[in-house]
Formats: structure tokens, sequence, C-alpha cells
């Protein structure tokens, strides 16, 4: 209750903690459509520079994550209760990280051939990404459970038909791919893009059980 009352009256020491936030969900989202923009390029995976940038980026979510933990450890006062804060950044963080683990896949195995599912769940990971900035950035007022909730329930729709593309595709890469190596390398790279869905879902999740707590 005290908290709550402390809350009201000195917003101030919140916006430390929402620019964090919204730093996060931004990086995750440009990431994203640097992972877009390498798969639209030519020659070489290895040599396309978005795969370099996205690596940087992986490594701003990781300092922001850092600094979250750090800054919740000294505040007084903060927006919701530190466990939570902490679930935020780390949920959020795990996209970047399954971002970046994609892009190394695409990097390092360089598939002869970019698939149109591939493609399409990249473009997938581009709209949660979005929707996810926009889902972190309405936090900043979270007794606005419009935005909110239709947020969390995009992510959860684009992620289930995430599913439906990863699940299809391997289907079909099984029948038609006579290539054991290449089988291996869209397999991998499926997999990785798949995951970052499923990472991006778990945000909607820790994002919903916070509004629960403080509305």
């Amino acid at each position: 209750m005290e908290q709550a009352i402390a809350r009201t009256f000195v917003p101030k020491h919140n916006r430390v903690f929402f620019k964090h936030f919204d730093h996060a969900a931004e990086n995750v989202k440009v990431m994203s459509e640097l992972l877009y923009e390498a798969l639209e390029g030519s020659g070489d995976h290895e040599s396309r520079p978005q795969y370099a940038q996205i690596a940087k980026l992986r490594a701003v979510s990781n300092e922001i994550k850092r600094a979250i933990f750090a800054d919740s450890g000294r505040a007084f006062i903060s927006p919701f209760e530190r466990n939570d804060m902490c679930d935020l950044v780390t949920a959020i963080d795990t996209v970047a990280g399954y971002i970046n683990i994609s892009a190394r896949r695409f990097s390092l195995y360089q598939p002869v051939q970019v698939s149109p599912a591939m493609k399409e769940l990249v473009g997938l990971i581009v709209e949660m990404g979005n929707c996810l900035a926009k889902c972190v950035k309405h936090l900043t007022n979270i007794k606005s459970l419009g935005p909110i909730s239709d947020a969390c329930t995009q992510l959860r729709t684009l992620e289930h038909y995430a599913d439906k593309v990863y699940n299809k595709a391997v289907a079909e890469v099984l029948v038609s791919e006579t290539n054991v190596i290449e089988l291996m390398k869209h397999n991998e790279i499926l997999t990785a893009l798949e995951t970052t869905t499923d990472k991006a879902e778990k945000v909607a999740a820790v994002v919903e059980a916070i509004v629960v707590k403080n509305f």
C-alpha cells in the first residue's frame, strides 16, 4: 500500500526504469529489422554487415539488462516489484539473444537458398518486434488495459501463426531436400527463428502478470 502511494507522488523515479525498458524493446525491434534486411541482401551471408550490427546490439541488450538489475537494487521507489522488472528485462533480452543466434546461423551455415518460410518467419519476428515495443511503451500507463491487452494478444496470435509456418516448413524440407547437410542447415535455422517467436510471446506473459499485480 505504502509503495503504491509513493509511486503516485514520485513518478520521476519511474522514468529511469521505463527508459531502460523502452530502450530494450526498441533494441529488439531494430535487431529484427536488421535480420530482415540481411535476408534481402545479396552475396555470401558471412559478408553481410547486418549480422555484425545485430551482434553489437545484442551486447547493448546485455548492458541494458545489467543496468536495470543494478538500478532496481539501489532504488527505493520503482514502478513495480523488483522481481517483475528483472523478469521483464530478462524476457526482452532473451528475444535479443535468439535474434542474434538466428543471425549467426545464417552467417555460419550460409544456406544455398533462403526458403520462403525462413523469410516469412523473419517477417513475423519483425512484426513481433514492433508489437513488443508498443506493448512495453504502454506500461508507462499501466492502467491502460486496452492497448496493453491488444498488444499481448497480437504477440500471441503471431506466435501461433509462426508455429504453423515452422511445422509446415520442416515437413516440406524433410521431403524436398536431398542434401543431408543442407537439410541440417535448414532445420537449425528454422528452429532458431521459431524459438525467437516463442521468446517474444513470453514477453507478453510477463507483461500480463505485471498488469494483474499492479492494476
